[in-house]
C-alpha cells in the first residue's frame, strides 16, 4: 500500500534554498516519496510533528511539506514506501486503535485527533463507523477505534480480544496511554487465552500519553539521534516507531498475593449528581495475582505512588509525585518487611539482611521515566528482573538516592555510613523471584505497586513476583533494538 499524496490543510512546499524549509529533523516522522510526474522532478513529502504548550495546554500539529531535494541521511532514516504489514487490515489482521482518556493529564483524544487520525488517513486508512460489526474489521483499509468509557475499557477489550479465536487473525492494537494500557491489556488477555495462544500473539504499539511511560521509554533508551539535531520528543518517536518498528516479544511477571489482599481504586462521582465539591472515593476489589511487564514495588515507590494517585493529584501530571514525596520525605518512614530472593525452583535462596527498609523494587525495565534510570544494568526485552533496594534512611538521603537515578543510574552501588557506624549501599540484584511479607500493623503501609495497579496486603500479607516462562503480548519496538 502507497501513501496518499493528495494535498491537505498542513502541506506545504519548502521554502528554495533549503531542502527541508522551516521543518526540523527532529520532528519528522516519515518521509514519502510521490509519483514522479512528466517531464518532471519527483518529489519527497515530509510529514512531522510539531508540539506546543500554551495556555490552554498542549496542542499537536500534523504537518506535510513537499520537496524535490532530501539529503540522503534523512531518507535512509525517515523513507517509507509502503505502509507496514503489521498496519494492513484484511481477513488475516485486524487492526485497533484505543484511545485512553484518562492517561496521563487527557490528551490521548487530543492527541488521535490532531495527529493520529490524519496521519492515517494520508494513507487512506480510515476508522470504522461505531455501528460496524467485527466482520467489518477484515476489510482493507480501516481500523477497530476504541475510545475508554472507564477504566475497565481496555481490559474488557483484551478480555474479548482473548476468547476470540486467533488461530487465522493476527491483532495490532495501537495504544495511546500510558503504561496502564499495557498492563490492562496484558491482565485482560492472559486469563482468557488459550494454551496454544502463543501462535499469533497481539501484538501493541505505544504512543507515550501517560505520566511516566516506563515502558515505552526503556525500549526506546538506546535509539540514537540524528546528528546536529536534539532528540525527538516521545509521541514523534512513537510515530517513527509505528510505521517503521519490528514486533518483538514482551517479557513479563506474574504477582501473586495472600488471601485477603485488595486493589484499591479512586474514583469520582458524577458532579452533576455530587456538586462541584465531589471528592474521590475510594474502591476496593478482591485479587489473587496480577500480570506486569514494568515493576513491582513496596515502600517509598509504591507509597508514592498510591497517594498520588488520587483525581485531585493526577491532574497534575509527573509533577504529582514530587508533590507527595516531599510529604512522604518529612515522615522517613521505615517499612518493616522482609524480603527473599531465589531462584525459579527455589535455589540460591536469600534472605536481605534487614527487616526494615525505605525502598525495594523489582523491575524489567531501565526506566521509570525517561530521565530517571532506576535499573542501568537492564536492557531492553532482555527479560530480567532486577531489585533494588535500601534500608530505612532519612528523608534526605532518599532524596540523594533519588537524585542519583536521575543521574544515569548512579545510585546503584552508593554506599554511607549508618547511624549505628555500619556500611550502607544501595543495593541491586538480579533473581527470578522475589518475595516480600510486610510486617506492618496500619494498613497505610502495606500498599504494594505492579505498573501503577494498587493493592492492599493483609497483615503479614505478601506478595511473590516471578518471571513468566513465556510471552503473552508482543510490542513494537525500534529496528536497531532487535540488531
Amino acid at each position: 500500500m502507497s501513501v496518499n499524496n493528495s494535498a491537505d490543510t498542513g502541506q506545504t512546499k519548502a521554502p528554495a534554498g533549503s531542502p527541508l524549509g522551516a521543518v526540523k529533523p527532529e520532528e519528522i516522522i516519515l518521509i514519502s516519496k510521490q509519483s514522479q510526474e512528466i517531464n518532471g522532478p519527483g518529489l519527497y513529502t515530509v510529514t512531522s510533528l510539531g508540539e506546543d504548550t500554551g495556555e490552554q495546554g498542549k496542542s499537536f500539529r500534523l504537518s506535510r511539506a513537499q520537496t524535490a531535494d532530501v539529503p540522503q541521511s534523512l531518507l535512509d532514516q525517515f523513507l517509507t514506501e509502503e505502509l507496514p504489514e503489521y498496519l494492513q487490515s484484511g481477513p488475516s489482521r485486524h487492526v485497533h486503535v484505543i484511545v485512553s482518556t484518562g492517561s496521563g493529564t487527557g490528551l490521548s483524544l487530543d492527541f488521535y485527533e490532531s495527529a493520529l487520525r490524519p496521519l492515517l488517513e494520508n494513507w487512506s486508512i480510515r476508522a470504522l463507523e461505531q455501528s460496524a460489526g467485527v466482520t467489518e474489521r477484515s476489510k482493507p483499509n480501516i481500523y477497530n477505534l476504541v475510545i475508554t468509557q472507564d477504566a475497565n475499557s481496555v481490559r474488557n477489550f483484551a478480555r474479548d480480544l482473548g476468547r476470540a479465536s486467533r488461530d487465522t487473525v493476527q491483532h495490532t492494537v495501537v495504544l495511546l496511554s500510558g503504561d496502564g494500557g499495557v498492563i490492562e491489556m496484558l491482565n485482560g488477555i492472559v486469563p482468557a487465552e488459550a494454551p496454544d495462544a502463543q501462535v499469533h500473539l497481539p501484538l501493541i504499539a505505544t504512543l507515550p500519553l501517560g505520566t511516566g511511560n516506563a515502558l515505552f521509554h526503556s525500549l526506546h533508551k538506546t535509539i540514537g539521534t540524528t546528528i546536529g539535531s536534539p532528540a525527538p520528543s516521545g509521541l514523534v518517536q512513537g510515530l517513527r516507531t509505528l510505521f517503521r518498528g519490528r514486533a518483538a516479544s514482551l517479557s513479563s511477571f506474574k504477582a501473586e498475593f495472600s488471601l485477603g489482599s485488595r486493589i484499591i481504586t479512586y474514583t469520582t462521582p458524577d458532579k452533576e449528581d455530587y456538586g462541584s465539591t465531589a471528592e474521590a472515593e475510594s474502591h476496593t476489589d478482591d485479587v489473587s495475582h496480577l500480570y506486569g511487564a514494568i515493576v513491582a514495588s513496596y515502600g517509598f515507590h509504591s507509597q508514592l505512588v498510591w497517594e498520588s494517585d488520587t483525581p485531585e493529584y493526577r491532574k497534575h501530571g509527573a509533577k504529582r509525585f514530587g508533590m507527595v514525596a516531599q510529604e512522604l520525605l518529612k515522615e522517613s518512614h521505615a517499612y518493616d518487611a522482609t524480603v527473599e530472593l531465589s531462584g525459579k525452583d527455589g535455589s540460591n535462596l536469600q534472605k536481605l539482611d534487614r527487616d526494615r527498609h525505605a525502598y525495594i523494587l523489582a523491575t524489567m525495565v531501565s526506566n521509570l521515566e525517561k530521565t530517571f534510570t532506576i535499573s542501568p544494568s537492564s536492557k531492553p526485552l532482555d527479560g530480567k528482573l532486577r531489585l533494588v533496594h535500601f534500608g530505612a534512611v532519612s528523608g534526605q538521603k532518599t532524596m540523594e538516592i533519588m537524585m542519583q537515578a536521575y543521574d544515569g543510574g548512579k545510585h546503584v552501588g552508593m554506599t554511607w555510613t549508618g547511624d549505628d557506624g555500619k556500611e550502607e549501599r544501595v543495593g541491586y540484584d538480579e533473581a527470578d523471584v522475589v518475595k516480600i511479607t510486610t510486617l506492618e500493623e496500619d494498613a497505610r503501609w502495606r500498599k504494594v505497586c505492579i505498573d501503577g495497579t494498587i493493592v492492599e496486603l493483609p497483615k503479614s500479607g505478601c506478595m511473590t513476583v516471578k518471571t513468566e516462562d513465556r510471552p503473552h503480548l508482543q510490542v513494537l519496538v525500534d529496528r536497531s533494538v532487535l540488531g
